[in-house]
């Protein structure tokens, strides 16, 4: 057997590979940044990145059948290496820059480097409203990620509002856990803390936490525009404590001094990735959505759901809006399986135009991983 310098010696043998394989493959990521730029073509590919993780699913599973005796690497640790892999090739390539809700260390945020990796241009925006306009102008930003729902707070309505009337794409979508810490300058003990910065929602989503582990009616609560910004004043002021994620902990080189502090466990908040530039491959395993506007009779939303059940195809979404233009009038937002290239989602598509009185497809992505 090696000793283990021996072993280390054939590490840093492959490692030098490894290296050099990357580099080598950077290049050629250059020359096809430099053919999308000739050719218009948009430099983000879902259909391509979603080919790249089957490859690699692929060759891991191969590459064992060849060898049972070895030890297996972790798959999903494989994914993360290749993840900020394809974040600087994609920046090598020329872009995109993304912009999302900030401040930095926000949950949208989280949803960009879950997505594009820690190597892409992010600009963090103010409001929901100034990134659908600085995507729609497309000169700042080539996507805009905004958060869409959560499964406690429900529908974010302003992304809603805006969606109607906006002439951009969903192309993709990102699913983020919200776990909440309780977070320091340096670490101390709960029963010393006496000042907590938090935006309210966060509060009310730790209650029962907060009042069963610390001296709560004798804490001064200052509300602030979210948990990134209540993570920034703690790291500047030193004074407190904050509700935040273990990502604001991360950028802010805060002390996490209590974990998961959330009441509910399952808390998601799902995230839409807007362009302007539409999807146009019929990727496998993808999800449509669209908006639908119903005639002001008897059984016309039982019209249009019945071309999907007629068709066997899945609803994962049905919410109404209020049109804000006639008492009693509604849109529907409507998310299903399936793609708007396949033949059967078309002829679904094709019934509900007649049978409704304004549709609008928002676009066909891949289905976000939970």
């Amino acid at each position: 057997m090696d000793t283990i310098n021996e072993l280390r010696k054939k590490i840093d043998k492959i490692d030098q590979e490894i290296i050099n394989l990357i580099l080598e493959r950077s290049e050629l990521a250059h020359k096809i940044g430099i053919y999308k730029k000739q050719n218009q073509l948009s430099i983000y590919n879902p259909e391509r990145e979603k080919q790249i993780y089957e490859n690699i699913q692929n060759h891991y599973k191969n590459f064992y059948k060849t060898k049972p005796d070895f030890h297996p690497y972790p798959l999903q640790a494989l994914y993360s290496i290749y993840k900020e892999l394809m974040s600087g090739m994609i920046q090598i390539e020329g872009g995109p820059i993304v912009g999302y809700l900030g401040p930095i260390g926000s949950f949208s945020h989280m949803a960009v480097q879950k997505k594009f990796g820690k190597s892409i241009t992010a600009i963090p925006y103010n409001s929901i409203r100034e990134i659908f306009r600085d995507t729609e102008i497309g000169e700042k930003i080539h996507y805009g990620i905004v958060p869409v729902e959560n499964t406690i707070g429900g529908s974010i309505n302003t992304t809603l509002d805006e969606i109607i009337n906006s002439t951009l794409y969903i192309t993709g979508e990102i699913f983020i856990k919200v776990s909440l810490n309780l977070l320091a300058k340096e670490y101390i003990d709960l029963s010393q803390i006496k000042k907590i910065y938090t935006i309210n929602i966060a509060k009310e989503q730790c209650m029962n936490w907060l009042t069963q582990n610390l001296n709560f009616n004798q804490i001064e609560i200052v509300e602030v525009p979210s948990t990134a910004a209540a993570s920034e004043l703690v790291a500047k002021k030193g004074d407190g404590v904050a509700i935040g994620s273990e990502f604001a902990a991360e950028i802010y080189n805060l002390t996490i001094i209590a974990r998961n502090i959330q009441d509910t466990a399952n808390n998601i908040t799902r995230f839409w990735i807007l362009s302007n530039q539409e999807l146009t491959q019929n990727i496998p395993n993808s999800k449509t959505s669209i908006i639908v506007g119903l005639h002001d009779r008897p059984g016309s939303l039982y019209s249009i759901l019945e071309t999907f059940y007629k068709a066997k195809v899945n609803l994962s979404k049905i919410e109404s809006r209020r049109t804000k233009r006639i008492y009693g009038e509604y849109n529907f937002f409507i998310d299903f399986n399936g793609n708007k290239n396949e033949r059967k989602i078309q002829k679904i598509l094709k019934k509900i135009e007649e049978r409704s009185s304004f549709l609008k497809i928002l676009g066909s992505y891949p289905k976000g991983e939970i």
